[in-house]
């Protein structure tokens, strides 16, 4: 290859968007949430049926009747991902009724949300009517 070749192969290398990392979640990490308010703490990590999913409390989540909490909320490993903006804290409890909410949620092969943490706390204050 000549100079400006190695040049040019060199730009383009730079110039390539950074492929995004998935970041290594573990129980008691607390993270913000992309395009809301509030906190995500993982409370059990899971392999189910070929795939990973995470049980999490969700935290200050913002309602009409102000910040709420969702005790736990199963989703996907890559939906939780593309929702996590940055790591706050480690060693986090969840939520004092996390462990009540994960057993009825295993004992009942309960669904697992594939969506954003936004979308999925839309569907469930729109359920409840929170």
């Amino acid at each position: 290859m000549d100079r400006r070749t190695l040049l040019i192969a060199g730009f383009l290398v730079l110039a390539a968007p950074a492929k995004a990392e998935t970041p290594d979640l573990a129980v008691g990490q607390e993270w913000s949430v992309k395009d809301m308010s509030g906190k995500v703490i993982i409370g059990r990590i899971d392999q189910i049926d070929g795939r990973e999913v995470i049980s999490v409390s969700l935290v200050d989540v913002p309602t009409e009747l102000g910040p709420t909490v969702f005790a736990h909320a199963p989703f996907a490993k890559a939906a939780l991902v593309a929702s996590l903006d940055k790591l706050l804290a480690t060693g986090v409890a969840p939520d004092a009724d996390f462990e009540a909410g994960y057993q009825d949620w295993k004992a009942t092969h309960g669904a697992v949300f594939t969506v954003s943490v936004a979308r999925a706390i839309g569907f469930a204050t729109h359920a409840t009517g929170k």
